[in-house]
């Protein structure tokens, strides 16, 4: 019985030995599959958590980026040192109604010298029977005095009316600048090639055409002179007249205008009388000469002319008639 007992034994050791390794093999091909399943859900979340990380810190530095544009372009308008300087030409023309128009006209001028400008040009005209008095002036003032000196100007009259323009030139300022630094850079070129040229021909194109470049850039160094001239200073155009003028007062109706009418017309008829007969009066003295000298020349001639026989001293006597 033991016999049998130990020969099943040892005929099953083997056996359940087998069993163990095999179901040990099983246990641990699930576990390694299931290992790799969770590290590669793992892995599979740690990427995608990894990629949505970059997605958000790259649309969190595009925001950035864009803020900072936004901010540096904000900075930039608000920028007074990048602003670009305007240029600006201003006019104006003003009318002043005044007692004295001569009298306004020199304060005017000590207004405007005092402001740092000048007279540019100044035309008065003296009161007659028809027309008062009357001045007109063109001022240059500095741009930023130009508000002040027509507020001055309330002081000494009445303005009737007043119009100010300003023009933006920047645009044609930039472009002649940039017009005249290409000119020049030009100019130094080919001056430049012209101390290096060797033949003749050579050099009196280069010549030729640096003389081009040169008129060129005189013109334009001009014209930005100019320019930059009426920007600083402004032109104001000023008409001064008078307030009353004894041509326009009224005239008393009724038979007094008339007479005073009446007798103005025959006043003005004899000054046109006397006008013309001062300018007659020279032409009729001189005709008067000239006459009297035709006659005078006359008289010689017929008194220096001989006498000759006449017709009835040369005539043959007829003859007697016979019985």
């Amino acid at each position: 019985m033991k016999r049998n007992r130990s020969a099943r034994e040892d005929v099953g050791t083997p056996a359940r030995r087998l069993a163990r390794a095999l179901l040990a093999a099983v246990v641990g091909g699930t576990l390694a599959v299931s290992l790799a399943a969770c590290s590669g859900g793992g892995a599979s979340e740690s990427g995608d958590s990894d990629g949505g990380g970059d997605a958000a810190r790259s649309e969190g530095f595009a925001e950035g980026d864009v803020a900072a544009d936004a901010a540096g372009a904000v900075g930039l308008a608000e920028s007074p040192e990048e602003a670009v300087d305007r240029e600006l030409i201003t006019t104006g023309n003003a009318t002043l109604a005044v007692d004295d128009p001569f009298d306004a006209a020199e304060q005017i001028a000590d207004l405007v010298e005092q402001a740092g400008g000048r007279v540019e040009a100044r035309d008065e005209r003296a009161a007659t029977a028809d027309e008062p008095g009357s001045a007109s002036m063109t001022l240059r003032i500095p741009a930023d005095r130009v508000s002040a000196t027509l507020d001055a100007l309330d002081k000494l009259g009445e303005v009737r009316d007043r119009h100010v323009e300003t023009i933006d030139v920047t645009g044609t300022a930039q472009d002649l600048d940039a017009r005249i630094a290409a000119l020049r850079t030009s100019t130094d070129r080919l001056r430049e090639l012209m101390a290096d040229a060797d033949r003749t021909s050579d050099l009196i194109e280069i010549e030729a055409e640096l003389s081009t470049r040169q008129a060129e850039l005189d013109s334009r160094v001009s014209e930005r002179n100019r320019l930059s001239d009426e920007v600083a200073m402004s032109t104001l155009h000023v008409e001064i007249v008078a307030e009353s003028s004894p041509a326009t007062q009224a005239r008393p109706g009724g038979f007094l205008g008339g007479l005073s009418a009446g007798w103005s017309a025959l006043v003005s008829t004899f000054n046109v009388v006397v006008l013309v007969l001062g300018a007659i009066i020279p032409w009729l003295a001189l005709a008067g000469v000239v006459l009297l000298v035709v006659v005078a020349v006359r008289k010689q001639v017929a008194k220096n002319r001989p006498v000759g026989p006449t017709l009835l001293d040369t005539a043959t006597p007829a003859p007697a008639p016979t019985d």
